[in-house]
């Protein structure tokens, strides 16, 4: 039920409040990104099902009586609800792509050594959940007590790592889905355990269910609880050692369990940086992996940085199988992944012709402030396609 614009809107009014409760010191070790995930599940589904079923002009209404409890069920409903349910794919909770680009941030920030935090709101707990196990106890682990989960509104049954979480008693949505779980392919939430009822503030949701209109409404004790969350959870995990540097651009990239894919980035002068010339005129090549999942990493500082395009493009240099790599690049405010399939290895044949994956190009200057724009490669410096073998 959120866009990406209301996400966005969300993060910054997050950090602000974030901002009030902290000295000016506290505020400054932390950095914010966005894990934006596209609405995957029963409600949505269930909803739309309803409604073509039971069009009326007050139906959005009765839906959500239904669903929170304040209306019987009309057998026609609850019919619906069944059946929905018996057709009901759990993993379909979580996308595929989405996730992925989620850890590649997560796994980005780690190696430049920063403990994360991830508050995940609603349907973003089965993508926190998700990475957790990911992160924690896949095929590349990451060390202990370095990333953590905060949840709030949450839908799941448990929350990675035992974390903590705030569910108010009035929103109707996760009161929805406790409704409806006792079917079968759905596994009860978390109970409520807190409310805001009587404590002077009032919600801008009606169906209190929003991350700031309903949670973070000043003043209420929702509020509160999810701000002691993050206190607590940020002062039990250790900040991991760093591997990779950070930059006004960074590119990271990741892959599957073959052995090597490579990170390519020509820099605005034409420099080539990659294994093999680690050292740019601007950048550096600080982490090249040769066994499997990366990452790989590119930075560039502040002190060096070019006005100018940087070109970004791999090489899938040694596999025996597909795979397929994700490159997520940070340039300034600016963050995007992508996902490219890598049908089969054309070792070193690739260096002078990696797949190409993007350009962030760099306007401005020292004085006035640098402008990044990460777009899709345009040009000649890296070959629209590799070379066949």
């Amino acid at each position: 039920m959120t866009t990406k614009v209301d996400a966005k809107h969300s993060l910054e009014e997050f950090k602000a409040k974030l901002r009030a409760r902290l000295t000016p010191e506290e505020y400054s070790q932390l950095e914010f990104e966005l894990a934006y995930n596209h609405t995957y599940g029963f409600m949505s589904d269930l909803y739309e099902s309803l409604r073509q079923k039971l069009a009326s002009d007050n139906f959005a209404v009765s839906f959500w009586r239904w669903m929170g409890g304040l209306d019987i069920l009309p057998d026609s409903v609850r019919d619906t609800i069944e059946d929905q349910v018996s057709h009901f794919d759990v993993s379909g909770r979580v996308g595929e792509a989405d996730l992925a680009n989620h850890i590649a941030l997560y796994r980005t920030s780690l190696a430049e050594g920063k403990k994360v935090i991830l508050v995940a709101h609603s349907q973003g707990i089965f993508f926190a959940n998700a990475a957790y196990q990911i992160l924690y106890f896949g095929d590349d682990p990451i060390p202990m007590n370095s990333f953590g989960i905060v949840s709030v509104a949450n839908p799941a049954s448990f929350v990675g790592g035992n974390g903590p979480y705030t569910t108010l008693n009035e929103d109707l949505i996760i009161g929805a889905i406790a409704a409806v779980s006792g079917y079968d392919g759905m596994v009860a939430p978390l109970p409520p355990n807190i409310t805001n009822n009587g404590d002077g503030t009032e919600s801008g949701d009606s169906l209190n269910h929003s991350f700031i209109d309903a949670y973070l409404v000043n003043g209420s004790r929702s509020e509160q609880q999810i701000f002691d969350n993050i206190n607590s959870e940020m002062a039990s995990l250790v900040s991991p050692n760093q591997t990779a540097q950070d930059g006004v651009i960074t590119v990271t990239l990741t892959w599957g369990s073959q052995p090597d894919v490579d990170l390519h980035v020509f820099e605005p002068d034409g420099t080539h940086v990659y294994y093999a010339n680690k050292n740019g005129t601007s950048g550096y090549l600080d982490m090249d992996d040769t066994d499997g999942f990366g990452p790989e990493h590119y930075y560039v500082g502040c002190g060096t940085l070019e006005v100018g395009t940087y070109r970004v493009g791999i090489n899938y240099y040694y596999g025996t199988a597909p795979t397929s790599a994700i490159v997520q690049i940070k340039a300034g405010d600016s963050i995007r992944s992508y996902t490219i399939n890598l049908p089969q290895a054309f070792g070193s044949a690739g260096n002078s012709y990696p797949v190409p994956v993007a350009d962030i190009t760099v306007t401005g200057d020292a004085l006035h402030g640098f402008s990044f724009d990460i777009h899709d490669p345009q040009g000649d410096l890296i070959s629209p396609n590799p070379p066949q073998l």
